[in-house]
């Protein structure tokens, strides 16, 4: 089971930040997740809407430890173009199939599914998934919260060929529970002074 440091690290000051994605490349995670937000002047930043200050995403990135992967989740609307520009953000510091382009809104993943074929997709949500289990979507991955996720729900979308995450944020102490549900990855809350590999 991957591990997904949320926003980096969640500890004070740490959300979305330099400091947030060192954390979690001491915690040996698999993957970063950081909250991309579209500056004023065609810039990216990482920020939680308003929940904590905007880190310039490129600083962010140049923490990223070898072999981590990405989870870019992409708030708010993007158009074509904006879509573009953050893949060549991206594009000095990891190789695209490191990168996995997550948002709440379909629209958003369909016109990055036409822009660039190869793009990992992830959605978030039950219903999207739910809709997925009869008609393919265009994402690989469903990030379904835990609370809701029963071990028949990730079976039926991995048979269907999703990969499938739990992306409400658990602690460390609940990860027994979350790998008998037998997903794929999970959001990891990482605080410093604790241990991500078990």
């Amino acid at each position: 089971m991957k591990t997904i440091a949320h926003r980096g690290g969640m500890g004070k000051g740490m959300q979305n930040t330099p400091a947030g994605v060192r954390l979690a490349v001491r915690h040996q995670a698999d993957y970063v997740e950081l909250d991309v937000v579209r500056g004023a002047h065609g810039e990216f930043h990482c920020a939680h809407l308003g929940w904590n200050s905007k880190s310039d995403l490129r600083d962010c990135l140049t923490e990223l430890g070898a072999g981590m992967g990405l989870v870019a989740h992409l708030k708010g609307d993007y158009a074509g173009a904006d879509l573009l520009r953050v893949a060549e953000y991206l594009a000095p510091h990891l190789p695209l199939e490191k990168v996995i382009f997550a948002s709440h809104r379909s629209s958003v993943l369909q016109r990055m599914r036409q822009l660039m074929p190869k793009a990992r997709l992830a959605r978030f949500g039950l219903l999207p998934a739910l809709v997925a289990l009869w008609k393919q979507q265009p994402w690989d991955c469903c990030m379904i919260n835990q609370v809701v996720l029963s071990r028949w729900l990730v079976r039926a979308l991995q048979q269907r060929g999703y990969e499938v995450v739990a992306s409400c944020v658990w602690e460390l102490r609940s990860r027994p529970y979350v790998k008998q549900l037998g997903v794929d990855g999970a959001f990891v809350n990482l605080h410093e002074g604790e241990r991500c590999r078990s």
